[in-house]
């Protein structure tokens, strides 16, 4: 642990990252058992060490950096770069750790994570068992990928979206899955696929659609 991060601090770090987009001085202060006025005393020390993002607002919700990560442990070890063959660790010294998981798919508050099932989306690499990264929203562009409640059957699937006059089509990527249409009332659009973790190989993807 760095010397400058004293055990004070250490506990307000841990609960900002614990708390995510919710570290407010209040939530901090609550978690870590100390006053509102000692964790904005910290917060500005954080700052100016690097571990905290900057703020023109001193009320404003705590923002962990990637030093404060890396410090804590938060983030998995990268070993340099590799062509195709297998890594050459002399050392055993990590170059840097990564960021947050959120942060390196570039999740943002409300987006959230959905299991697929089924193979109706493979021809943009979404593969049985993947996770796709949705961004809750109700309207969607033509040839967005779209979570898209199903009218009368109360379950929700992923297809890409269209709109054609008073009617929705939603497109499968498998040929052997056909098209579905609904009238455009009776579709409602739960989010819209932003990337995807796929699971099926040992592989962590943020494909972009």
């Amino acid at each position: 642990m760095p010397p400058d991060l004293t055990r004070t601090r250490t506990a307000i770090l841990n609960a900002v990252l614990q708390l995510g987009v919710n570290a407010t001085l209040s939530a901090v202060a609550a978690q870590v058992g100390v006053t509102k006025q000692a964790v904005s005393f910290q917060a500005g020390i954080l700052r100016g060490l690097g571990y905290l993002e900057p703020s023109a607002e001193r009320y404003a919700p705590l923002i962990p950096t990637d030093r404060a990560r890396v410090a804590l442990g938060h983030g998995l070890p990268i070993y340099g770069s590799i062509a195709a063959g297998p890594p050459a660790l002399a050392d055993q010294s990590p170059d840097d750790y990564t960021p947050s998981l959120e942060r390196l798919l570039d999740m943002r508050s409300g987006d959230f994570l959905l299991r697929v099932r089924g193979e109706s989306m493979t021809g943009v690499g979404v593969l049985d068992g993947d996770y796709v990264i949705v961004r809750p929203t109700t309207e969607v562009h033509d040839g967005e990928v779209a979570v898209v409640l199903v009218p009368g059957e109360g379950t929700a699937t992923l297809k890409r979206l269209y709109h054609f006059h008073d009617q929705i089509v939603l497109m499968s990527e498998n040929p052997d899955i056909p098209r579905m249409t609904f009238p455009a009332e009776q579709v409602q659009v739960q989010g819209k696929m932003v990337g995807r973790v796929g699971v099926g190989v040992p592989r962590v993807s943020a494909r972009w659609v």
